[in-house]
C-alpha cells in the first residue's frame, strides 16, 4: 500500500509541474470540468429525461446517482483518507478547487458522480445513440483526469471512484428489469432501501471520526461536515426510492414526445421543476423554526428527491387531465 501511494504523490507532483507550467486558462477548464460534475443544475438532466424524453432513462440515471452517492459516502466515512497536501506538503493543489474538497479523499465524489449521470445515460443509449454514449464516457474520464490534475485527488481515488459508479450502473439495469417481472417486487425493494439508507445515517452518526489537527490547531476533516453529507445523500436516496414506488403504484404515466407532442413535455418540464422548487425551498421552513442543520437537510433533500419521482409527475399529470377534459368540454 506505501507503494501505491508513493507512486500516488510522485504522479501528481508530475501533473502539478505541468500544470503550474501551462497558462492559467488551462487549469480554469479543468476546474470547470469538475464543477459540472457536481453543479446543482444537473438536477435537470434527470429530471427531463424522467417527465419527457425516456422514463426509463431517467429512472435509471436517478437510481444510479442516488445509490452511487450513498455508496461513495460510505467508503468516504469509512476509510477517512486525507487530501494528497495533508498526506505530503509537497503538493500543492490548484486553489480554486479547494472549496469543493474539503471532505475525506476516498473515493473521488466528483468522478462517482461523473459516472452515476453522464455514465448511466452513455451506457443506457450505447446501442441507439453511440456517439451520445462516447461523449458522455469521454466526459466522465475528463472529470475523473480533472480531479488528479487540480492536485485534489489521487490517481486511487478517481479509479474507486470510477469502478464504484460502473458497478452501480450495472446493478441499476438489472434492478429495475427484475422489478418489472412480477408485482410486490417494487415494494420490496423500496423497503429494503430504506432499511439501508436509516442504517446509514445511524452509522454516520454514531461511528467515531479521526480528530486530527493541523500545526495551527485545525481539525483536518470536520467530522460534523461528513455528516452531513451523508445525510444530504440518504434523504435523497431515500426520497427518490419512495417517490419511485408511489409513481409506480398511484401514477404510471407514460412519455412519448412523438406521440404526446412537445408541447405537452415542454409543459411537463415547467410543471415538474415548478414543484420540485416550491419543495425544496419550502424546507427553509424548518431553518427558521430553529430546526438542526442535520434534519435541515435530511428533510430538504428527501423533499427534493421525492418531488422529482413524484410529486412533480402526479403534479403535471393532474394538469393534463384537467387540460384534456376542458378540450373535450369545449
Amino acid at each position: 500500500m506505501e507503494s501505491w501511494n508513493r507512486m500516488d504523490i510522485a504522479y501528481l507532483l508530475w501533473l502539478q509541474g505541468i500544470r503550474e507550467s501551462l497558462p492559467p486558462f488551462v487549469e480554469q477548464v479543468f476546474l470547470a470540468i469538475s464543477a459540472i460534475a457536481i453543479s446543482k443544475a444537473l438536477v435537470v438532466l434527470p429530471c427531463l429525461l424522467y417527465w419527457c424524453i425516456n422514463k426509463r432513462a431517467g429512472q435509471y440515471m436517478l437510481m444510479s446517482f442516488s445509490f452511487g452517492g450513498l455508496c461513495n459516502q460510505l467508503i468516504k466515512n469509512t476509510v477517512c483518507c486525507y487530501r494528497p497536501w495533508i498526506r505530503d506538503a509537497a503538493v500543492h493543489p490548484a486553489k480554486d478547487a479547494l472549496a469543493e474538497a474539503t471532505g475525506y479523499s476516498f473515493p473521488s465524489g466528483h468522478t462517482q458522480a461523473a459516472t452515476n449521470i453522464f455514465g448511466a445515460i452513455g451506457w443506457f443509449y450505447r446501442e441507439k445513440r453511440k456517439t451520445l454514449s462516447v461523449l458522455c464516457w469521454v466526459f466522465v474520464v475528463l472529470v475523473a483526469f480533472s480531479r488528479n490534475f487540480l492536485g485534489v485527488h489521487t490517481p486511487q481515488d478517481v479509479i474507486v471512484g470510477l469502478l464504484e459508479g460502473i458497478v452501480v450502473i450495472a446493478a441499476v439495469g438489472p434492478l429495475l428489469r427484475w422489478v418489472d417481472e412480477a408485482d410486490g417486487r417494487d415494494l420490496k425493494v423500496t423497503l429494503v432501501f430504506m432499511a439501508i439508507v436509516v442504517a446509514f445515517l445511524v452509522f454516520a452518526t454514531v461511528r467515531p471520526y479521526p480528530m486530527d489537527y493541523d500545526a495551527a490547531g485545525n481539525l483536518l476533516v470536520d467530522p460534523e461536515a461528513m455528516k452531513i453529507d451523508c445525510y444530504k445523500i440518504s434523504g435523497l436516496t431515500g426520497g427518490a426510492v419512495l417517490g419511485w414506488f408511489f409513481e409506480r403504484k398511484y401514477l404510471n404515466y407514460t412519455v412519448d414526445p412523438k406521440k404526446q407532442g412537445w408541447k405537452r413535455m415542454a409543459v411537463r418540464f415547467v410543471v415538474g421543476i415548478a414543484v420540485v422548487v416550491v419543495f425544496t425551498l419550502a424546507a427553509k421552513v424548518l431553518q427558521q423554526l430553529g430546526v438542526s442543520e442535520s434534519w435541515y437537510q435530511i428533510v430538504k433533500n428527501f423533499l427534493t428527491g421525492i418531488a422529482a419521482s413524484f410529486v412533480g409527475p402526479a403534479a403535471f399529470c393532474a394538469v393534463e387531465r384537467r387540460t384534456s377534459r376542458g378540450g373535450e368540454t369545449a
